[in-house]
């Protein structure tokens, strides 16, 4: 179980004010499509090389689609991973992953925005 998030990664709160647990496959999906390599301090070898492979000036789009596929394979209930498509805008350091992913019960189609600003 995790917490429910919103489309735009914030926790959900209900208009009781209550946090809400769910187990959303969609979401365990795009939690691991948001970690940056090295970002979570309880498994720094968790995460995509978004500074090193994705993010940068030339990037293999081919690596990058079988790398996400693979982190998409990662969570357990995925049982197939139809399509996988990366677009890479370096210059703003931005991405957006679309993928499709089925499991026993659903498929689920998303989009996933990656945004890295310097601060």
């Amino acid at each position: 179980m995790d917490i429910l998030l919103t489309k735009n990664n914030d926790l959900y709160v209900s208009p009781q004010g209550d946090i809400i647990l769910a187990n959303s496959v969609a979401q365990k999906i795009r939690i691991r499509l948001l970690w940056f390599a090295g970002e979570w301090r309880w498994n720094t070898d968790e995460g995509l090389p978004y500074f090193d492979v994705i993010l940068v000036k030339s990037p293999d789009i081919d690596y990058i689609e079988k790398a996400i596929r693979q982190k998409i394979f990662e969570v357990d209930e995925v049982t197939e991973v139809s399509d996988v498509s990366v677009t890479v805008d370096s210059k703003e350091r931005t991405a957006v992953i679309s993928f499709v992913a089925s499991t026993d019960l659903e498929t689920i189609k998303e989009e996933v925005n990656i945004e890295w600003q310097m601060t």
